[in-house]
C-alpha cells in the first residue's frame, strides 16, 4: 500500500479534528477513553491495517484529544462548574512557556511547522493532566474502568506471546518502518538467537515495555485493593503474562522494573496499609503474596523458554546494570561540553523530524543536533541548560506531588494507585518520554489522576474534597 499523498492526509485530518470535536460534544470523557485505546492499538493498525497511513495514524490520538480539549476547557460540561481544581499553575505555565520561548523559536530549527511539532512532541498531554481529576465520578467507576483496561491487556500479551514463539521471520514480528522490509531489521536476543524482541500492538519495543510497566503496577493496585473474588481470579491471570512479557521483550528495565514495583508493592503494603480490602492489610499483603506466587510458577513451567533467553542477553550484554544507571548523567556532562546556552531547538532530535524535512520539503536546519544514548543528553542537547532545567522542574515536581497524594490518602484503591503511579514516575524520570509518545501520554495522565485530591467543591459544601465523593458516592435521587 502507498503512502497517502499530503493533500489527502490534511483533508483527512481536518475531517478527524471535526469529527472527534463532535465525538467530545456528545462525551468528553468517552473521547478520552476513546485515545487511550487508540494509543494502545495505534501500533497495530501502522503495522498491519493501516501502513500506507502510518503517519495519520500516529496523530489519531492527538486529533481525538484535541476535541476533547476544545469542549473541556471552552465547553465544559455543566456538572464540571461546580468544581475547583487546586494546581501549580504558576509552575506548569512558566515551564510551558519557557520551553517555547527557549526551544520553539531557537532560529536553528528554520521551519515553524517543525517548532510546532516539537512543541507537540514536549507539552500536548500537558492539558490532559487537568482533566484526570474529572474522568472518573465515582470510586467504584474508576476501579471498574481500570479493571476493563487491565482485562484489555490480556490479548495484547497474548499477542506478544504468540511474536515470541513465531520468530523474527513471521510477519507477527515488524516494526512500522519494516512493515514491508525483511526480518533482518527485527531485534532478537542475541546472535544466535531464534527469537524475536516482542512489540506487541506497539510500534518498537520501548512502547510495549512502557506498557507491561504500567499495566503491571495497574494491576498490582487493583489486586490491593478490588474485593471481587471474580475480577481478583483475572488480575491473577494478568499479572503473569505482563512479567512473561517484560522477559520476552528482552529489556532489562522493564524486567528490573517489574522486580522493583513487587518489592515497592510488598514492602509498602507490609508497614502500612495501602489497598481496600476485608482482611486489611494482612489481607492485601497476602494478596499480592498470591501474585507473585502465581507469577514464579506460571513463568517457570509456561515461559520457561522466555527466562532462558532473557538470561542469555543479560549474560552477554556489553553494559552492565550498574554502567546503564550512570548513562543519563554521561550524556548530560557530554552534551554540556556540545551544546551551547540555546542549544539546537526543541524536538530537532526526534526521528520524524528529518522525516518531515524531506516530506514536506522544509527549510534544513542550520546545525544537526547531535544524539546521545539517554533522553536526558537529548533535552539539554535540543534545550539548553534554561530548558532542561525547566523540564525537569515540572518532571521532578510530579514524582513528589505524586508521593504526596499517596501519603495524603486513606487505604483505598486509590491510594494504591497512587503508589503505582509514583513508582511509574520515578522510573520515567530518566526513561525516553520525549521520543516514547506513549509513555509522554501516561506520565502526565497518571500525574492527572493523582491530583484527584486537590478537586474541591465550591458552594455551601465549604470546600469539600471530591476525593470523598469518589470515596462514598451518593446516592441518585429516584425518579
Amino acid at each position: 500500500m502507498g503512502k497517502l499523498s499530503i493533500e489527502t492526509m490534511i483533508l483527512a485530518a481536518g475531517c478527524s479534528v471535526v469529527l472527534s470535536y463532535m465525538l467530545a460534544a456528545f462525551s468528553w470523557r468517552r473521547a478520552v477513553h476513546l485515545a487511550f485505546i487508540m494509543a494502545l492499538l495505534e501500533g497495530a493498525i501502522r503495522k498491519w491495517l493501516l501502513p500506507g497511513a502510518s503517519e495519520l495514524v500516529y496523530f489519531g490520538k492527538d486529533i481525538i484529544l484535541f476535541g476533547a480539549y476544545l469542549k473541556f476547557y471552552f465547553n465544559p460540561d455543566f456538572d464540571l462548574k461546580g468544581y475547583y481544581l487546586k494546581t501549580p499553575a504558576m509552575l506548569v505555565s512558566s515551564a510551558c512557556l519557557m520551553l517555547i520561548l527557549v526551544g520553539a523559536l531557537n532560529p536553528n530549527i528554520g521551519s515553524m511547522v517543525l517548532a510546532v511539532y516539537g512543541v507537540k512532541i514536549y507539552l500536548w498531554y500537558v492539558p490532559l493532566a487537568f482533566m484526570m481529576p474529572y474522568l472518573f465520578r465515582s470510586e467504584q467507576e474508576l476501579t471498574r474502568v481500570l479493571f476493563w483496561y487491565c482485562m484489555i491487556s490480556i490479548p495484547i500479551c497474548l499477542l506478544g506471546a504468540a511474536q515470541f514463539f513465531a520468530g523474527p521471520t513471521s510477519p507477527l514480528n515488524c516494526y512500522v518502518q519494516t512493515a514491508m522490509m525483511d526480518s533482518s531489521q527485527i531485534a532478537t536476543f542475541g546472535a544466535g538467537s531464534e527469537r524475536a524482541r516482542i512489540t506487541g500492538t506497539f510500534s518498537f519495543i520501548t512502547g510495549h515495555t512502557t506498557f507491561v510497566i504500567l499495566f503491571f503496577g495497574l494491576t498490582m493496585a487493583l489486586l490491593t485493593g478490588i474485593t471481587d473474588k471474580r475480577k481478583w481470579i483475572l488480575l491473577l491471570v494478568n499479572l503473569p503474562l505482563l512479567a512473561a512479557n517484560a522477559l520476552m521483550s528482552g529489556s532489562r528495565g522493564a524486567v528490573y522494573t517489574v522486580v522493583l514495583f513487587t518489592l515497592i508493592f510488598v514492602a509498602m503494603t507490609t508497614i502500612t496499609r495501602v489497598g481496600k480490602t476485608e482482611k486489611g492489610a494482612s489481607g492485601a499483603l497476602g494478596y499480592l503474596l498470591a501474585g507473585i506466587a502465581v507469577v514464579a510458577v506460571v513463568a517457570n513451567f509456561f515461559f520457561k523458554d522466555a527466562l532462558n533467553e532473557f538470561e542469555g542477553r543479560r549474560r552477554t550484554a556489553n553494559d552492565t546494570t550498574v554502567s546503564r544507571l550512570y548513562t543519563p548523567l554521561w550524556s548530560i556532562q557530554q552534551a554540556s561540553k556540545d551544546v551551547g546556552l540555546a542549544g539546537y531547538g526543541i524536538g530537532m532530535s526526534h526521528p520524524a523530524v528529518e522525516a518531515m524535512r524531506n516530506r514536506l520539503k522544509l527549510a534544513r536546519s542550520k546545525k544537526k543536533c547531535p544524539v546521545y544514548d539517554s533522553e536526558m543528553g537529548q533535552v539539554l542537547a535540543e534545550l539548553g541548560w534554561a530548558g532542561f532545567l525547566m523540564w525537569y522542574a515540572l518532571r521532578f515536581w510530579i514524582v513528589w506531588s505524586t508521593w504526596l497524594a499517596y501519603k495524603r490518602a486513606e487505604p483505598s484503591v486509590l491510594k494504591a494507585l497512587y503508589l503505582a503511579c509514583f513508582c511509574f514516575q520515578g522510573v520515567h524520570l530518566s526513561s525516553g518520554v520525549v521520543l516514547n509518545h506513549f509513555a509522554n501520554l501516561l506520565v502526565f495522565a497518571a500525574w492527572g489522576l493523582c491530583m484527584i485530591p486537590n478537586l474541591v467543591r465550591l458552594g455551601r459544601t465549604g470546600g469539600q474534597a471530591v476525593s470523598r465523593r469518589i470515596a462514598a458516592p451518593q446516592p441518585r435521587a429516584s425518579t
